[in-house]
């Protein structure tokens, strides 16, 4: 083969080298990223095939739950009374005052005892509301029951003795009777020094008062503010022991009431406030239908006890900022009233 010239070579090589050194500089041109001086959120990237999520905000641990029922209160009495100890917790609250009910026998011993069981009268069994020792007690698993099985320090504290048929004495470690707002709370200021996993206060007063004179009437408003004071007692003693900010609070109600009757003929028998407090509770307006048997599902959620498969309550799952994972079978809003 004949030698190539020289002279051809070098020029040759200048240009061979010259593509290279270019096509070198510009790939590296194209992987320098280019700094832009604004401000813009980091985009991040992920080998995986799953949706990255937003980690969460981690909130304090639920560590005890505190039912308060005041009997027969009315949503629109609370602002009315007024309640001003209910209505700054509120503030900081998921509450409903338009969209929770209670069940189609809107009485003080049946509406109770769904919701601390998360059952339909017909299955609760208390099917009657005066104090029936041989009847025996709310049938199914009750709040009560998977808090004691779990070692947690239960208490019930009520105003009528009608409620002790709520719950099998063995699954209440301790069980008060009083009968005004002032005695009952002074006990639950007395137990909550002690600590407790469980506790249902009841606040007996505006329904015996509704009675007698009537719902929304001078002194049924004023005795809910003797209840917002018993409220403020059972709050600062929370305080006082460093439990709130690691307790869940319920406040509710069994049924409201008209005129001097709650017999179920109008909605504002039915109709009852669900207000929830603590921690992971994210404050606002719930406008999803609750039932009275969502209090002991929500109670076990936040426990993390384990919810009865046979319950017809449903935790209310929006008022910790989620989506609720199944609707009330039946009708929907209404699947105790057939």
């Amino acid at each position: 083969m004949k030698k190539l010239n020289r002279r051809l070579v070098k020029p040759v090589l200048f240009v061979v080298d010259f593509v290279m050194v270019t096509a070198l500089l510009v790939t590296s041109i194209l992987q320098t990223p280019v700094l832009v001086d604004v401000a813009v959120t980091p985009i991040v990237t992920s080998t995986s095939t799953q949706t990255p999520t937003q980690t969460p905000i981690p909130v304090p641990k639920i560590e005890r739950v505190l039912v308060i029922s005041y009997d027969g209160m009315r949503p629109d009495a609370i602002s009315k009374a007024p309640m001003p100890n209910l209505l700054k917790l509120m503030e900081n609250s998921a509450y409903s005052l338009t969209s929770a009910e209670t069940i189609a026998y809107p009485s003080t011993l049946p509406s109770h005892a769904s919701m601390l069981s998360g059952l339909c009268m017909q299955d609760t069994g208390i099917v009657f509301d005066r104090y029936f020792k041989y009847m025996g007690y709310s049938k199914g698993v009750d709040i009560f029951d998977l808090a004691h099985k779990a070692g947690m320090r239960t208490v019930m504290i009520v105003g009528k003795d009608k409620l002790r048929q709520l719950a099998e004495p063995e699954t209440t470690d301790v069980f008060e009777i009083r009968y005004d707002e002032a005695s009952i709370s002074k006990i639950a200021v007395e137990e909550i020094q002690k600590d407790f996993g469980l506790m249902f206060v009841h606040f007996p007063t505006p329904d015996k008062v509704g009675h007698k004179y009537t719902w929304m009437g001078y002194s049924y408003l004023k005795v809910l503010t003797f209840g917002d004071d018993a409220l403020r007692d059972i709050l600062t003693a929370l305080d006082d022991n460093g439990l709130r900010e690691t307790t869940l609070i319920i406040v509710t109600a069994d049924h409201g009431g008209h005129d001097k009757n709650h017999e179920g003929t109008v909605i504002q028998d039915f109709r009852i406030p669900w207000i929830i407090y603590g921690p992971g509770i994210v404050p606002g307006e719930l406008t999803v239908p609750i039932q009275t048997m969502d209090t002991a599902a929500t109670v076990a959620y936040a426990l993390d006890l384990t919810l009865q498969p046979d319950w017809e309550g449903i935790p209310v799952y929006e008022a910790f900022g989620q989506t609720r994972l199944k609707v009330h079978k039946e009708y929907i809003q209404h699947p105790c009233h057939e």
